[in-house]
C-alpha cells in the first residue's frame, strides 16, 4: 500500500492498470466530494441548537468544515466563530453564509489554535474528533479549555452502538453518493490498521476506474473510539463526567452526543483567550 491508498483500492485499479492519484478528502477537490457526502445531513443539528439557547454568549465551531452546523446556529441568531484546518473546507461555509453574516472563518488546527476569546458553547461535529490520535485530543482539551468561558459547555459527537462497531471492520463496497448530474456509484474502502485502533478510508469514483488511467482516490484517517474512551480522557483532563445522549437521525446511524463543562480548578489567563 502506498501512502493511505488501500489494498483493495489497489488491487481493483491494478486489475486495469489504472494508477492512483492519492488527494486528501478535506483539501481541494475532496472538499466537493465530501460536501455532497455530507451537506444534506441534519444529524446533530438539532441537538447543537438546543445547546445553543441555553448559552450565553459566542458559540465556537471547531473542525466547521462547510458549515454543516455553523449555519443552523447563525440562523439562529448567534455570534459564531469558525475554525478548521482546510481553507478549501472554509471556502465552502463563506458561500453559503448569509450575506449579512459576520461569521469569523478561521484557518486552525483543533489541537492548537489561539483566538483572544472565550466561548459559552464550544462544538465539535460529525465525529471529526475521531481525526486526532491521543495527543492530538489532548491537546484539543487544553486548547478547548482555554477558550471555554466560566460555565462555558463543551459538546461533540462519536458514532454508538452498531455504528461504531461497523468502523471497526475492515469493508470495501460500492456506494451511491449524489452527483451534479444525478446519484454517482463510488467505491468505499475501509481498512484497518494499528491493531484495530485507526482506519484508513478511500473513495473512488466507480466510473473513472478504467484501463490505465490515473485514478483519483479521495483518503483519510482516523481513529476507533467509543464513548468510554472519550468520557475517561475528558475528566482525567479536569472535565466533568460528560452526559451522554444519543442524537436523533433520519438515517438508523447511531451517533452519541458527549456534553461537558470545567470541573478543574479557575486556569490562569493565557494568552490563548481573553474573557
Amino acid at each position: 500500500m502506498s501512502g493511505l491508498i488501500t489494498e483493495a483500492v489497489s488491487a481493483r485499479l491494478a486489475m486495469v492498470g489504472a494508477v492512483p492519484r492519492e488527494l486528501d478528502l478535506y483539501a481541494g477537490v475532496g472538499t466537493d466530494f465530501y460536501e455532497r457526502l455530507v451537506g444534506s445531513d441534519r444529524a446533530e443539528i438539532r441537538e447543537m441548537l438546543a445547546l445553543a439557547r441555553q448559552a450565553e454568549g459566542p458559540i465556537l465551531d471547531i473542525a466547521a468544515g462547510g458549515g454543516r452546523l455553523t449555519i443552523p446556529l447563525v440562523r439562529s441568531g448567534r455570534d459564531v466563530t469558525a475554525i478548521d484546518l482546510s481553507d478549501d473546507m472554509l471556502s465552502h461555509l463563506r458561500r453559503a453564509l448569509p450575506e449579512e453574516s459576520t461569521v469569523e472563518c478561521i484557518v486552525a488546527d483543533m489541537r492548537d489554535f489561539s483566538l483572544g476569546r472565550r466561548y459559552g458553547l464550544v462544538v465539535i461535529g460529525a465525529t471529526s474528533i475521531t481525526l486526532l490520535d491521543s495527543d492530538g485530543r489532548s491537546r484539543l482539551y487544553a486548547a478547548v479549555r482555554r477558550h471555554l468561558a466560566a460555565g462555558g459547555v463543551f459538546a461533540f459527537t462519536v458514532a454508538g452502538g452498531a455504528s461504531a462497531q461497523s468502523l471497526a471492520i475492515p469493508r470495501d463496497q460500492e456506494i451511491g453518493v449524489p452527483g451534479p448530474q444525478g446519484e454517482e456509484a463510488y467505491l468505499f474502502a475501509q481498512q484497518m490498521e494499528e491493531g484495530g485502533s485507526a482506519r484508513v478510508v478511500n473513495w473512488v469514483r466507480v466510473a473513472d476506474i478504467t484501463a490505465g488511467a490515473e485514478v483519483t482516490v479521495l483518503t483519510s484517517r482516523l481513529h476507533v473510539l467509543d464513548h468510554h474512551i472519550l468520557a475517561r480522557e475528558l475528566v482525567d483532563t479536569g472535565f466533568a463526567v460528560p452526559a451522554i445522549s444519543p442524537v436523533r437521525t433520519d438515517s438508523g446511524v447511531e451517533i452519541l452526543l458527549l456534553t461537558t463543562s470545567w470541573a478543574g480548578s479557575p486556569a490562569a489567563e493565557d494568552d490563548g483567550a481573553s474573557d
